[in-house]
């Protein structure tokens, strides 16, 4: 059921005034964590340059971001004017979502999941900092809307669309940008087979088109990258020390990342800083990679991360197993204690996962009879998991990628179930 735009926009206000109070509660007027490194990007282009020039090169995270800030830096804005943007990309992720499940379920089942996602509390934390978490939000849920228009009504400025934006979510979290190639393949593989898959050309060109697109907004950024680097393909280098710790063959050590000096976690004035711990163990491997030039530390990185996986593979696959719990629930981390503030994360993730797994079960068992734009975006949000699963994550990695959950487990679940609540649910054809 289409949905007029003013109404889903008008019904998500308090949400908007919500996260709007949030973010003037929790902003701090001061760079903390990953906010300075963001902002001097910002600044860098402002002078008409990404990354320094090699051998002193810094390409830890994509342009993407930098690009939104460079207005606010160039003209001096005060920080809170940055954050406040978080809570509109907030709200507009529950509009973006909404509007995308309008088209397959009723208003109403599309409201509940809306509301559901507005009260996803985790994703709060970062609304008061300049971080890519709520602008990657607003991406990925308009996106989501893009694609679904464009496979739905099949209009080309649709395509067209979701592939641009697809594409700049891409240079914002690098991850996207593998999540692209493996996409762009299996939508080529099914364009090639298109007839033995009786699969509608049009349909699977839309498709192919779409991850082309995004594919080509990040070549002007790849070209970059490999003329700093000689490397192709090549969207960041911060791949390597996510491995490396992922890789940590020692027992009482899971996976969590850390700094080449060891005190990520040290910030905390009530826990003891873990780092003489962890240098026990890493000391000397940031000895060596630290003396190498800037360019090969990357490298340095994954070669002794690839030698700890050949040398432990079965501790590698527990700690891929503890990053999963990182992602849901916020732990284990290496050697630092664990706060009673961590079991917030249970209640709303426990009921995540279970919809997740069983949403997964029906979607499989019926992959025929689901439309290919929702299996698409299936195959989307498990490339993305499944490649953050495999390096070191963090919780806020994993609710970049809960609204599209939550589109494609409210759309087979409504389905499948086909249960009759006081709502008067309907399936729709």
């Amino acid at each position: 059921m289409n949905i007029p735009k003013l109404n889903a926009y008008l019904q998500y206000l308090p949400f908007l005034l919500l996260y709007t109070t949030l973010v003037l509660l929790l902003h701090e007027d001061s760079f903390s964590g990953d906010e300075g490194r963001y902002y001097q990007f910002a600044e860098n282009l402002t002078h008409g340059f990404y990354s320094p020039k090699s051998p002193d090169f810094n390409l830890w995270n994509g342009p993407g971001y930098p690009i939104f800030l460079m207005p606010f830096v160039y003209l001096g804005l005060p920080l809170l004017c940055i954050t406040l943007f978080n809570a509109v990309f907030q709200y507009l992720s529950i509009v973006f979502l909404h509007r995308s499940l309008s088209y397959y379920v009723s208003h109403k089942i599309a409201t509940f999941i809306g509301v559901i996602w507005g009260c996803y509390y985790i994703s709060y934390q970062e609304l008061g900092s300049i971080l890519t978490e709520p602008f990657s939000l607003f991406l990925i849920t308009l996106f989501l809307y893009l694609f679904v228009r464009a496979n739905v009504g099949g209009e080309r400025k649709f395509v067209w669309g979701s592939g641009v934006v697809l594409g700049y979510l891409a240079l914002t979290k690098i991850v996207f940008g593998y999540v692209v190639l493996v996409l762009l393949f299996i939508a080529g593989l099914q364009f090639v087979l298109r007839r033995q898959l009786q699969l509608k050309g049009e349909t699977i060109r839309n498709l192919l088109l779409v991850f082309v697109l995004a594919f080509l907004v990040n070549v002007p950024y790849l070209t970059y990258t490999y003329s700093l680097t000689g490397k192709y393909l090549y969207w960041g280098n911060s791949g390597g020390s996510s491995l490396y710790w992922m890789s940590t063959p020692f027992e009482n050590e899971y996976g969590d990342w850390n700094n080449s000096t060891f005190t990520a976690n040290c910030h905390d004035t009530v826990f003891p800083c873990n780092a003489e711990l962890l240098a026990k163990n890493h000391q000397a491997d940031m000895d060596y990679i630290l003396s190498l030039p800037i360019i090969e530390q990357d490298n340095a990185y994954k070669t002794i991360a690839l030698q700890n996986i050949q040398n432990r593979p079965v501790k590698y696959l527990r700690n891929v197993v503890s990053n999963v719990s990182r992602l849901f629930f916020g732990m284990p981390i290496s050697y630092f204690p664990q706060r009673d503030t961590t079991m917030l994360r249970f209640p709303p993730n426990v009921l995540l996962l279970s919809v997740m797994l069983l949403a997964t079960i029906l979607w499989v068992m019926n992959l025929c009879k689901i439309p290919i734009e929702v299996n698409y975006i299936v195959l989307l949000s498990f490339v993305y998991l499944g490649a953050t699963s495999l390096l070191s994550a963090y919780p806020r990695m994993l609710y970049v990628v809960v609204p599209i959950v939550l589109f494609w487990s409210g759309y087979i679940l409504s389905r499948a179930l086909k249960v009759s609540w006081k709502w008067n649910v309907e399936e729709q054809s």
